[in-house]
């Protein structure tokens, strides 16, 4: 089969690799589409993965076309998205349902081999099923999204909140749509480039506002009579976005850090007596939750099906496998416009065949 490898930090090769066999409890998954996710960027061009070689992609959706031993059946032919950590089922954060906590886990696309490759097997406990009422290609936007979720419902927010997402990459844009999902009567989205900003009016928020033009804090307040959001979702990974999201805050109010940082991060001494003068509660949020008590996927997925949430909208730019080149340096383009930039494999694009 062919696959995306990388050998090297910064060198990825599009090339015929071996292709898997599904063990005991596993099925082969034909991958049908992948989306790039900006720490796969990093993986490529800065990080590497966490040995060499490596197959990159953990976005996915496919079809299971066969089967390892043990598996029902019934299985063969479904379309599923897959869930890309890989717990222990061991440790006490396994036993409690909260897997993306496990303190042994292996991890589909920087762990081990992941799915910009035509086929990969998979867990059966990793296959989130779907209907043919959803495309891949949405599918695939399913693992970004449920962690969209997960900021949301930790954030608490409810009908009738202002809530403010800082950051507006793919994983912000979604945790937007989501916190008018869940009913906030107000939402803000904070970016700097235009052409983002641009996207987020196009999905129908009227407050996109652009730190590089206006001081985001003052935005927030002219919109909520001087008091300043409800809930504020961290999506960028920097001091400078915590400092606004902290900045953004209503007294009381709640700040979700989601954002993965890219170094160190040091809080301007101002800013933390923000935290302790307003009072406001500081959470983290880590991947999404999945078959535990709370399972974000199963929402993610049965919203995309029922039309509430239409990841489509945030697709910005598709390319089969063999053009990672320019996949890559599209989303590597300082103001492309690119948003969440897919690849798609095999009859995958909207309206094909499965096999």
């Amino acid at each position: 089969m062919k696959a995306c490898v990388l050998e090297a930090v910064g060198k990825l090769e599009y090339r015929e690799v071996p292709a898997p066999r599904p063990g005991k409890g596993e099925v082969l998954l034909r991958v049908k589409a992948c989306g790039i996710c900006s720490s796969d960027i990093d993986r490529v061009f800065k990080t590497g993965t966490y040995h060499f070689p490596t197959v990159p992609g953990h976005e996915f959706a496919g079809q299971v076309v066969g089967l390892g031993e043990g598996v029902e059946p019934s299985y063969l032919g479904r379309r599923a998205a897959i869930f890309p950590l890989l717990p222990c089922f061991q440790c006490p954060s396994c036993r409690a349902g909260r897997y993306a906590m496990c303190d042994r886990y292996n991890y589909f696309g920087s762990r081990c081999d992941g799915a910009f490759a035509e086929y990969l097997a998979v867990p059966v406990w990793n296959l989130a099923f779907f209907s043919d009422a959803l495309s891949y290609e949405a599918a695939a936007v399913c693992e970004p999204a449920s962690v969209a979720l997960h900021a949301v419902r930790t954030a608490g927010i409810i009908a009738g909140d202002t809530a403010a997402v800082v950051g507006s990459g793919t994983i912000g844009l979604l945790a937007a749509m989501w916190a008018r999902i869940q009913g906030a009567g107000q939402v803000v989205v904070i970016g700097r480039g235009q052409k983002k900003l641009d996207a987020v009016r196009r999905l129908g928020f009227a407050h996109a506002v652009s730190s590089l033009e206006q001081d985001p804090e003052d935005a927030v307040k002219e919109l909520t009579d001087g008091k300043g959001a409800d809930a504020v979702l961290e999506l960028a990974g920097n001091a400078g976005s915590i400092a606004t999201a902290i900045g953004c805050a209503r007294k009381g109010g709640t700040v979700v850090l989601t954002g993965n940082p890219a170094g160190d991060i040091g809080l301007d001494r101002n800013v933390y007596w923000q935290i302790l003068r307003r009072e406001l509660t500081l959470k983290g949020t880590w991947n999404s939750d999945y078959r535990g008590p709370r399972d974000d996927w199963e929402t993610t997925l049965r919203s995309m099906e029922r039309g509430m949430l239409q990841p489509e909208k945030l697709i910005t730019h598709r390319f089969p496998l063999e053009q990672y080149e320019k996949a890559f340096q599209v989303l590597r383009t300082p103001d492309s416009g690119a948003l969440k930039v897919m690849f798609i494999l095999g009859a995958a694009v909207e309206g094909g065949k499965d096999e």
